[in-house]
């Protein structure tokens, strides 16, 4: 829901009891998220900053002193946050409001010491996390996707940038596993942290459990070694980032697993790029056949503005037969981002297919569609 009314609360104090009481922030944090917001920044000598729909937002003219940042980083996170960014660690972790006894806001939290002309500093970033993600016909996923989502074995990788929607679509494939009546899946998902709390879906024939890195478990590669004792038909990994954890996700989509990851890259072709340079350098040849074989689907997505005044996504996606797979285990992988172009043109869907079906559609408008074009080249 998208309100218009501005918010009127910024005589409350941001925090009167760390971990208890912080009227001022906890009232700004709904608002923004009955107005649509995808981002609440806090900066130390700065005012408030929303985000919403693609658009940046002043709230207000007061800004936050470095005790009232330290306040809002102690409530949010506990009382060592300040000490742990002082001794150089981010913080990521989630927030949560209790609006009733049956309803509760999220929120993904990331909290990094900066540096400014004047002082040491402090950004907070909040991104709001709904209840539960939109369906895959919600999200308007296309046939292509529906088809190859979930195969019995393999890797799925959803790629795109920060904000991108690649948590919401992976969850919306998760929901659809779980409603499946006929689905049997087991699936356990390690994510730093985990947006989607997903038990409440009452599944007729499927489980899955969720663990939040770094607090349930210390990392990434200790979450997949787990997962080889729970035997689990699907495995999801928040995000592959770096080299053990690729390593550990490959090692089980060839262990007859479904693996299905995230990775930051702009498009497909970078996307396989980016697998191939996260293989450690002593493994990195039988990794990356190991990756060639194991390829099931790979889809790109951004958000562009929409008519509605929102944003829509655009996807750029390729999946991959046993016919594909061996072409790619045959091609040097210094050759994979071409080789991976030339597929989406025969048997994907490119940016540019994505852009002209949208505004067909009527999501998006010309300008918006030209624009699209321009940063495709």
């Amino acid at each position: 829901m998208v309100v218009d009314e501005p918010w009127d609360s910024a005589d409350l104090s941001w925090v009167t009891d760390p971990r208890k009481s912080a009227p001022g922030l906890d009232s700004l944090l709904s608002w923004a998220y009955r107005s649509g917001a995808s981002r609440v920044s806090f900066q130390t000598g700065h005012c408030p900053w929303l985000r919403i729909y693609g658009r940046n937002r002043k709230i207000g003219d007061t800004t936050l002193d470095e005790a009232e940042i330290a306040q809002i980083v102690n409530h949010l996170y506990g009382a060592d946050g300040m000490a742990r960014l002082q001794g150089c660690a981010a913080l990521d972790t989630t927030y949560e409001i209790a609006v009733s006894r049956t309803e509760r806001l999220r929120y993904r939290l990331n909290v990094t010491s900066t540096r400014s002309s004047r002082r040491l500093g402090v950004n907070v970033v909040l991104r709001p996390i709904p209840g539960l993600p939109p369906s895959l016909e919600e999200q308007l996923v296309e046939p292509g996707i529906m088809e190859a989502f979930r195969p019995r074995n393999g890797m799925v990788i959803v790629s795109g940038g920060t904000g991108s929607g690649k948590s919401t679509l992976i969850a919306g494939m998760t929901i659809a596993k779980l409603l499946d009546p006929n689905g049997h899946y087991n699936i356990v998902e390690g994510a730093a942290p985990v947006e989607f709390l997903l038990d409440r879906v009452k599944s007729p024939s499927s489980t899955i459990n969720q663990s939040e890195i770094p607090r349930d478990l210390p990392n990434f590669e200790e979450f997949i070694r787990g997962c080889m004792r729970r035997e689990p038909t699907d495995i999801i990994v928040g995000e592959c980032r770096e080299t053990a954890t690729v390593s550990a996700a490959i090692q089980a989509a060839i262990s007859g697993h479904t693996l299905t990851t995230t990775i930051h890259a702009n498009d497909v072709a970078l996307t396989m790029q980016r697998i191939a340079s996260l293989c450690p350098l002593a493994e990195r040849e039988n990794l990356i056949s190991a990756v060639a074989q194991s390829l099931r689907l790979v889809v790109n997505q951004r958000l562009t503005p929409s008519l509605d005044g929102k944003r829509t996504a655009l996807r750029e996606f390729l999946a991959f037969d046993r016919k594909l797979r061996n072409r790619f285990l045959e091609t040097d992988p210094a050759q994979w981002p071409g080789l991976t172009r030339g597929a989406i043109e025969d048997q994907g869907q490119s940016f540019a297919q994505a852009i002209d079906k949208a505004l067909q559609d009527g999501r998006i408008s010309e300008e918006t569609a030209a624009h699209e074009l321009r940063e495709e080249g």
